[in-house]
């Protein structure tokens, strides 16, 4: 099959699968594997099957094609306790996707997150990194907003916001989100790199923290130089490389702000 006629084939599969009138697959089995894989090593399989969590279940169902490796898309349905379909949540995937569709509370709010590894992708001096989405609800909503996430792990940040961590070897990049009603605003992102290492032990000696301007600064009132001091003072980046010691770059004149 030809790029155009395969690309084709999957705009009709995607458009079928949006259908408000789908149904769940109940004769799907268990997924093998709750938890979601984004690490750098880690796979999973992707595999038809089921997730619960809470009252609600969530059918995973893989789209496939001969022409490609992998699968091209997935599918999930999420229904209610009487079997009714409440959403309808498609992802396009890439051949480099580590592995299959899982659960987890991600945030520590008490309800679990819906994540799709899309991609796999070296950065930062060769380390694998994983592009994500993340479908959250809002409290004791039903209904799921989408977030698109990059990184090797993701958890609390301890301070009330959620980090995806994410580089490599010398130089980490930690993204902050601040979780709303409409899944997660970016709020700033923070680049921690090496200065100095102890070239026998390669061991961190020296690290610097730079903030990065993101638009939602706003939501949480702060400019970038504020952002800066209290981020890189966070919990979050005190833990990546916590012995070194941390080196300030000035880099603010005097209208920076």
């Amino acid at each position: 099959m030809r790029l155009p006629a395969l690309i084709a084939s999957l705009a009709m599969a995607m458009a079928g699968v949006l259908s408000p009138h789908a149904a769940a697959d109940t004769s799907l089995p268990s997924c093998p594997q709750s938890n979601p894989v984004i690490t750098p090593s880690g796979k999973s399989p992707q595999v038809d099957c089921t997730l619960h969590s809470g009252d609600l279940d969530f059918a995973v169902k893989y789209w496939r094609v001969p022409e490609l490796p992998r699968p091209a898309a997935v599918k999930v349905t999420v229904t209610d306790p009487s079997g009714a379909v409440v959403q309808t949540i498609d992802e396009l995937l890439e051949p480099s996707t580590p592995g299959g569709v899982g659960l987890q509370d991600i945030d520590g709010d008490g309800r679990e997150e819906l994540i799709i590894p899309i991609s796999q992708n070296l950065l930062n001096g060769g380390n694998p990194n994983t592009r994500f989405a993340v479908w959250r609800a809002h409290d004791d909503s039903r209904h799921y907003e989408r977030t698109q996430m990059v990184g090797q792990a993701v958890y609390p940040s301890g301070d009330g916001y959620l980090v995806s961590n994410g580089g490599g070897l010398s130089s980490r990049d930690l993204t902050f989100y601040l979780p709303t009603g409409a899944g997660y605003t970016l709020v700033v992102v923070l680049t921690i790199e090496v200065l100095e290492a102890d070239p026998a032990t390669n061991k961190a000696l020296t690290v610097n923290c730079r903030a990065h301007q993101e638009d939602g600064l706003h939501a949480v009132d702060m400019s970038i130089r504020q952002a800066e001091d209290y981020f890189c003072n966070s919990p979050a980046a005190k833990a990546i490389w916590p012995d070194a010691e941390r080196v300030q770059i000035k880099r603010w004149g005097v209208f920076g702000n």
